[in-house]
């Protein structure tokens, strides 16, 4: 019944992650390809690289986890010894874990960088620049006001700072799922040693 039940939960957080983590890629290349087409200059460092890795990457391990999570409801759980059974925990505690750090790195820097990207410091980097430079490589802070000067009063800036800010809400959550998914499989993997141990004992 907590087999089942944790199996269930485990099964929504990947397929929930398998789409956020496809729609923030598919927001990433969105945003680059706007900018580009409307010459719109913006950040490039490691960190823009490193989303275009992890994020990709995080939509394709959560759906190949998804076919294994879905064997082991349907076919009696953890406790058998299938592919999508004994070692289905462990698989997922290692993926969940190493791409909880990876998407925990995007949004550690992200709230690092907030005081970076905030109206204030833009505005003093393009007086020093010339030029408004977005902070695509960086995040976005929440704390700006898209229909505020300087966004409302250049051409596209609203629609552009709305997309960075929505790119940084969901990296948010793309960490939440993952972390929970880490949690499941730590519960998931007690489960499966509780039930070994019966086992022996028999």
């Amino acid at each position: 019944m907590l087999r089942g039940f944790v199996l269930t939960l485990v099964l929504i957080l990947l397929v929930l992650q398998f789409l956020a983590s496809l729609f923030e890629t598919a927001l990433y290349a969105g945003e680059k390809i706007y900018m580009d087409q409307n010459d719109l200059l913006y950040t490039k460092g490691w960190l823009y690289f490193f989303k275009w890795v992890v994020k990709p990457l995080s939509a394709a391990i959560a759906l190949s986890l998804v076919i294994p999570a879905m064997c082991s409801c349907c076919c009696g759980g953890p406790n058998r010894r299938t592919a999508g059974g004994k070692t289905f925990p462990g698989v997922l505690m290692f993926f969940s874990l190493v791409l909880t750090a990876l998407w925990a790195v995007i949004v550690g820097f992200q709230v690092r960088n907030n005081d970076r990207t905030t109206v204030s410091v833009l505005v003093d980097n393009t007086i020093a620049q010339g030029m408004f430079v977005y902070p695509l490589g960086d995040g976005f802070s929440f704390k700006n006001d898209c229909n505020a000067p300087p966004f409302s009063s250049m051409d596209r800036g609203t629609t552009v700072c709305r997309l960075l800010t929505a790119e940084s809400a969901i990296a948010v959550v793309c960490l939440a799922l993952w972390g929970l998914t880490f949690v499941m499989s730590l519960f998931l993997h007690c489960i499966v040693r509780r039930n070994s141990a019966k086992g022996v004992s028999i």
